[in-house]
């Protein structure tokens, strides 16, 4: 979606700073119909490339509209339901209960932070090979593969696994392995020249960190799930406000 709104700077000839604000308004509007958060994926298509930066109000502006139309045109074709199901009326009842939520808090943090080390570390790997380049992404293929041989759950987005971590359905050392086995599978597959986002793996990864730790402090899956999910693709992005909008 991005690269469709360097095409269309670039057939009616707009100027740089035009075309970046094009660019960030494909951007929001494609990851908003395929996640369904207008209004979140308005605000992290801004966030995410200005951290560093003045933030661009009017780009925001812009966003939004974008995000809009596309939601509503993907929702009218697709229908209105949200990826996930979430049961009613999850809260934290007792003060105490909090002190859970920040141990999840520094979990994330922590594999956040392992996640752009094996990334990356992965990728320098790859560019050492002596190897013409489209060898690169088939080892990386022959490597999810014999993972997912084992975990088939590393297989595509996983959004129906999500599912079953936010209804509990999944045993605790089942998320634990895969917490790793998918930031393994997703490193192979983009640290290899492969084709991949960054949105979906963080998403599982959180959910599993999530229940895998709701199960071992005795909390509720569906909470921990959603919060996880948070914490570490937030983390991992570095776009805290936006990701507690998408979410």
């Amino acid at each position: 979606s991005a690269g469709l709104g360097s095409v269309y700077a670039s057939i009616i000839r707009r100027p740089e700073e035009e075309r970046r604000l094009l660019v960030l308004m494909g951007m929001a509007a494609g990851l908003s119909a395929i996640f369904r958060s207008p209004l979140g994926c308005a605000v992290f298509a801004v966030e995410v490339l200005y951290r560093d930066v003045e933030y661009e109000s009017s780009a925001l502006l812009y966003t939004i509209l974008s995000s809009l139309v596309a939601y509503v045109l993907n929702a009218a074709i697709v229908g209105w339901e949200p990826l996930f199901r979430v049961p009613p009326g999850l809260s934290v009842n007792e003060v105490s209960e909090h002190a859970w939520y920040v141990l999840l808090g520094l979990a994330s943090g922590l594999i956040a932070a392992l996640l752009p080390a094996v990334f990356y570390g992965i990728r320098d790997a790859f560019h050492r090979l002596p190897i013409p380049p489209h060898f690169k992404p088939a080892i990386g293929g022959l490597g999810v593969g014999l993972i997912a041989l084992y975990l088939p759950q590393v297989l595509g987005g996983g959004y129906g696994w999500i599912q079953d971590a936010i209804d509990g359905q999944l045993a605790l050392h089942l998320m634990v392995v895969l917490v790793f086995a998918k930031l393994l599978a997703f490193a192979l597959t983009v640290s290899s020249g492969g084709s991949g986002g960054i949105f979906a793996p963080c998403l599982f990864v959180g959910a599993m960190l999530g229940g895998f730790l709701a199960e071992v402090f005795g909390q509720p899956s569906a909470a921990f799930v959603v919060v996880g999910i948070v914490a570490v693709f937030g983390a991992a992005a570095r776009v805290p406000f936006a990701t507690l909008l998408m979410v």
